[in-house]
């Protein structure tokens, strides 16, 4: 294993840069703030594989839970949903306080809009038969052949936003890799399979653009003498009342689409409730966004940082699907899950108790060199690459077909101007213990 992988550095406040050796005791996976300013932290997550794959992770700061990161235990939590399931007492990881006000903030929704307060968020907290028959009530919209046919409108899209991103450089010499470029494309086409007119795109990407921003740029949008609290109570307020507004319409057009087939479904015989409809329609919204802007900003990154592997897919454009599946496994848009242990079970040579919270680490099994030859070199030619960026199992990501298609459409629509392009310093990321959420990257034309 390199040596880097097995230190870490940090800057004093008098410049002088230490090389600490890394331990299990000093790994740090989940401070946010070391998320926002480093990234990913590799470095450990190499560690933990090279040594305790499967590690009880205490912290003061975060409830303490089993840290697994490679990827054959990784692989095997998701293929038995049954031993560990989404519905136990934590779903993604969270600091202590964050899991707090969480849950408060979604008690006092639940109280405000008259709702059921034993009913959780949306289906992803669900297992099966349950989770399979919500799952069911939009999967069609999201199979192989429905994106085939989506196929062109996608082209036409990506042709669009490419052709609008190179014109501002063009016009100002510099554009922003997220906000003009990789948000459009996935907030056009979820927002098209909803049925959501365009003059929507804007309202919904300051929705979901809010709930990943500080504190600090929240507290801008309050009130006078409105508390951060009170603040993202309002906020959420207004965008349940919104999908509430969506989810209406689709029980009343009953036109066939995603919306209208989700609106109208039953489960068990009934038809949805008001609060399972909006917790539907605010996951498809969320889902459709988040982790596919990510994606393409992480991979145009990836193929400015190894001109030779664009230069590679720009003289052979039928790379484009391998060299998606490769952005996919190097980014791996979503870091964690959470997942309860319904029995005690040997895992990577520790016993896991009954109860006991399993944190599963996407990226890290994307790294591991037992699954996956010389894992830190990115290959827009990597055959085959059974990466776990959509996870596995019950719970693979509903959303997957559209995600690899929408990355496929934009890779081709910007080969023209890849090659023209160069960084300008390094992403802006917001620290999120879930999503690797890149807020602004700066390119410019060389």
């Amino acid at each position: 294993m390199p040596t880097q992988t097995r230190i870490r550095r940090r800057t004093t406040d008098y410049g002088v840069t230490m090389v600490a050796p890394l331990t299990l005791d000093s790994i740090d996976i989940h401070s946010t703030d070391l998320l926002a300013s480093r990234g990913y932290p590799w470095a450990d997550w190499d560690l933990l594989r090279a040594e305790a794959p499967v590690h009880w992770y205490e912290r003061p700061d975060i409830e303490p839970f089993w840290a697994v990161t490679r990827y054959s235990d990784i692989h095997f939590v998701g293929s038995n949903d049954k031993l560990f399931i989404n519905g136990g007492a934590r779903l993604r990881l969270a600091s202590t306080q964050d899991d707090i006000e969480m849950w408060e903030r979604y008690r006092i929704r639940n109280e405000r809009f008259g709702w059921d307060v034993d009913e959780v968020p949306d289906l992803v907290y669900m297992d099966k038969p349950r989770h399979t028959q919500f799952r069911n009530l939009a999967a069609r919209s999201f199979t192989p052949k429905a994106m085939r046919q989506l196929e062109s409108h996608l082209a036409q899209y990506a042709t669009r936003f490419a052709a609008e991103f190179t014109q501002r450089l063009e016009a100002h010499g510099e554009a922003d890799l997220v906000e003009d470029l990789a948000v459009k494309l996935p907030l056009a086409t979820i927002c098209d399979l909803m049925g959501l007119p365009a003059d929507d795109w804007s309202r919904v990407h300051e929705y979901f653009g809010f709930s990943f921003s500080s504190r600090e740029v929240m507290m801008r949008a309050a009130l006078p003498g409105e508390s951060y609290n009170e603040l993202r109570l309002r906020k959420s307020a207004e965008l349940y009342n919104y999908c509430q507004a969506i989810g209406d319409r689709g029980r009343t057009d009953n036109g066939g689409d995603l919306v209208s087939r989700v609106s109208t479904g039953e489960v068990d015989g009934c038809p949805l409730t008001d609060q399972q409809l909006n917790g539907y329609t605010l996951l498809l919204l969320a889902a459709g966004n988040e982790t596919t802007r990510n994606a393409t900003t992480g991979g145009v990154i990836a193929l400015l940082e190894h001109p030779e592997q664009l230069q590679l897919l720009c003289s052979n454009p039928s790379l484009v699907d391998t060299t998606a599946e490769e952005i996919l496994r190097w980014t791996s848009p979503v870091i964690q899950f959470a997942r309860t242990a319904t029995d005690d079970v040997e895992l990577g040579g520790q016993l896991i108790r009954k109860g006991d919270t399993v944190g599963v680490y996407y990226p890290s099994a994307n790294r591991d060199e037992r699954a996956f030859e010389d894992p830190y070199r990115f290959d827009v030619t990597r055959s085959p690459n059974y990466h776990q960026a959509f996870g596995h199992g019950a719970h693979f990501c509903l959303g997957a077909n559209l995600a690899r298609w929408e990355l496929r459409a934009a890779l081709r629509a910007l080969l023209p101007v890849l090659p023209r392009l160069e960084l300008v310093g390094g992403p802006t990321r917001f620290g999120h213990l879930h999503l690797g959420a890149i807020q602004h990257q700066t390119v410019r034309l060389r």
